[in-house]
């Protein structure tokens, strides 16, 4: 009877204080790790992601050049000879080998325009374009976003992954003050009426506000839905979990592919990718609250009737677990009361920590500087690869779909691989594999198509696998107590590489190889640093 005293005394003492991540893990495992009621809720998840993913993989659709045709000086079509269109005449006066953004200077004799000859005087392309928007429009041909004027679509992209970076700062913070279903909701409200928004508006600068409040609310919801995602099942499955994720990306992708080759105009499919997240408003009150969540923020009750649901669901008899659970946060108090001179009682520090403790030992300092150079050169190459695919010689969608495709093999190919062997080998693989495949590209003849598609291909195979890796080792590599400051500042060079990447690549335009060389670069620095990590 003492025993049963003393254990039930010990039970509520550790009730006392709020759950650790361990508790409330091993409560999680009692309750059903992947019962019925998590796959219930990971189709909502699956749902509701895919539809809110969908309007950043429309960023590399709606921000494509379009081809276009240069105008020369004083041009008038009455005087086009008879037997050619505005457009071929417009064609014959673009040099051929020469950079799209010189003309021709147009002549005539008598009263027709003169064919132009490889003699002719050449002109910037500086006196108005014609867009050839018959098959596809974007935002780079509404704004004229090419020639002295495509330092702007560079903009345009950075612009996006700066609101993700200003999403990650403000609904990180919300996310854990307020709740994922909270934020995620106003996430959500940022994409549907900010993407619907940019379809009416005729200026650029506003046009640019409302994308970068579009991606911080792309952003959040990655927040709070993959937060939700692993706070519901236990340590033993995240990595399989996190790796399903992932792979939401390219399912999101394949959905936006299909819905551009169906509508090339960019207002209606901006319109039709921004609203479809809505559908989410009618599933979030299926979405529960995070159980983790929940207990931090000491709202027992709701924590305790969400335990109970669970065990419903999944058919578990684990009421015992529950007893001592504390209802609210009187209860809480009051049990830390008459318990407080317990000597047996140990006292969890309570010390707030903040991104300067990342720093306060050399083997911290230098794990901390190598994780955020490595999320920094996969964003910069992942997102450079992925933008990019759809300027590419060949057929866009059937460019932009490998891509996708090919994250499937990418992530169960990396998944086996950390089965098998430690985190930083295949990491320093896969990024060699991608840096390789980048120099390989630099020596790819003019004429080859599917060569380069190829190497594109493989290497968007190599730096997915590493990018998706990182974050798992990453989350090892920091302490618990630093753990979240850590992946906070690695998020936050990951956007500044995701800012860098459209204007990394603009630099082809004065050296060819200059882009994917000094990417190669920045890859090898990083094995480097992997390997110091051992």
């Amino acid at each position: 009877m003492a025993e049963e005293e003393e254990n039930q005394l010990k039970l509520e003492n550790q009730m006392a204080t709020p759950l650790s991540d361990n508790d409330i893990t091993k409560l999680i495992e009692q309750c059903g790790t992947f019962g019925p009621y998590q796959r219930w809720l990971y189709t909502y998840i699956i749902i509701v992601g895919t539809l809110t993913i969908m309007p950043a993989m429309n960023l590399a659709f709606i921000s494509a050049n379009v081809p276009f045709l240069c105008y020369p000086p004083n041009f008038n079509a009455s005087l086009i000879p008879a037997n050619l269109t505005e457009n071929e005449y417009l064609q014959m006066l673009q040099p051929d080998g020469d950079s799209q953004c010189s003309v021709y200077n147009n002549s005539f004799t008598g009263t027709y325009y003169t064919t132009p000859s490889s003699n002719s005087s050449k002109l910037q392309c500086s006196y108005g374009r014609k867009f050839l928007t018959e098959d596809f429009s974007t935002i780079v041909s509404e704004f004229d976003l090419v020639c002295e004027r495509k330092w702007l679509r560079s903009t345009l992209q950075s612009v996006y992954f700066a609101g993700s970076l200003l999403g990650a700062i403000i609904f990180g913070v919300l996310s854990d003050r307020f709740g994922r279903i909270r934020v995620f909701l106003l996430a959500n409200t940022c994409i549907v009426i900010c993407g619907t928004g940019k379809i009416f508006i005729p200026s650029l600068i506003i046009l640019m506000m409302l994308h970068c409040i579009q991606a911080s609310g792309y952003t959040g919801n990655t927040i709070a839905l993959y937060s939700l995602t692993l706070e519901f099942t236990s340590s033993k499955l995240r990595t399989r979990i996190s790796f399903g994720y992932m792979c939401l990306y390219p399912v999101a992708a394949i959905f936006v592919t299909v819905l551009v080759y169906c509508i090339p105009d960019w207002h209606f499919l901006e319109l039709t990718v921004c609203l479809l997240p809505a559908i989410s408003f009618f599933i979030w009150i299926f979405l529960p609250e995070s159980p983790r969540w929940l207990i931090g923020r000491k709202r027992f009750t709701e924590a305790k009737a969400l335990f109970q649901k669970i065990m419903k669901k999944n058919k578990k008899q684990c009421q015992d677990l529950l007893k001592g659970f504390p209802n609210n946060e009187e209860e809480l108090s009051l049990k830390n009361s008459f318990h407080e001179n317990i000597p047996e009682k140990k006292v969890l520090s309570q010390n707030n920590y903040t991104f300067i403790d990342l720093f306060r030992t050399p083997r911290l300092a230098i794990t901390t500087v190598n994780v955020c150079f490595s999320w920094l050169v996969a964003s910069m190459l992942y997102y450079g690869v992925t933008l990019h695919s759809v300027d590419m010689a060949g057929n866009r969608y059937v460019n932009f779909l490998l891509l996708a495709f090919v994250e499937f093999p990418s992530h169960l190919t990396s998944f086996c691989l950390f089965k098998r062997f430690d985190h930083r080998r295949p990491i320093c693989f896969f990024l060699m594999f991608s840096g390789l495949n980048c120099i390989v590209s630099n020596f790819v003849t003019k004429g080859s198509f599917w060569f380069p598609l190829i190497l594109v291909v493989l290497g968007k195979f190599g730096i997915a696998s590493a990018y998706g890796s990182i974050y798992l080792l990453s989350a090892e590599l920091f302490p618990t107590v630093v753990r979240a400051n850590g992946l906070g500042l690695a998020s936050f060079f990951a956007r500044i590489g995701g800012i860098s990447g459209p204007f990394i690549l603009q630099l082809s335009s004065y050296v060819k190889w200059l882009p994917l060389s000094y990417r190669e670069v920045k890859i090898k620095v990083v094995k480097i640093k992997m390997e110091m990590l051992r």
